[in-house]
């Protein structure tokens, strides 16, 4: 797992030293992090939030995802990622519901991160 614990900080460090505090001391995930994105994740599903709502309340949830997809998921899920549009620009989510590969690349990740305590 330290191989693991060792890109993620990385990974993060390069956007941002401040998304370092979504980390424990193992330097993972942090539990309450993973249930946010969790959370964040349903609600974009469910269309009770738009990802322009994300945006502002959560910035970091955009720079969060694509970190634990890099990662924890396994690669398939790179395809569904660079296919999903909201992840590029949130504050125009707005402007129409999530596509269909914005839907699959979701549900794909609500997968994994409900999955998250077990990896």
């Amino acid at each position: 797992m330290g191989t693991m614990s060792e890109f993620l900080v990385a990974y993060l460090d390069a956007i941002d030293d401040l998304l370092l505090k979504y980390l424990d001391a193992n330097e993972e995930l942090r539990r309450d992090t993973v249930k946010r994105l969790h959370f964040y994740v349903g609600a974009l599903l469910d269309d009770s939030i738009t990802p322009a709502a994300v945006a502002e309340d959560w910035a970091d949830f955009y720079d969060l995802v694509p970190a634990f997809v890099a990662t924890y998921a396994p690669r398939w899920m790179e395809e569904l990622e660079q296919a999903a549009t909201f992840l590029t620009d949130p504050e125009g989510g707005d402007s129409g519901p999530l596509t269909e590969a914005d839907r699959l690349y979701l549900v794909a990740l609500e997968r994994m991160l409900g999955t998250y305590p077990e990896m």
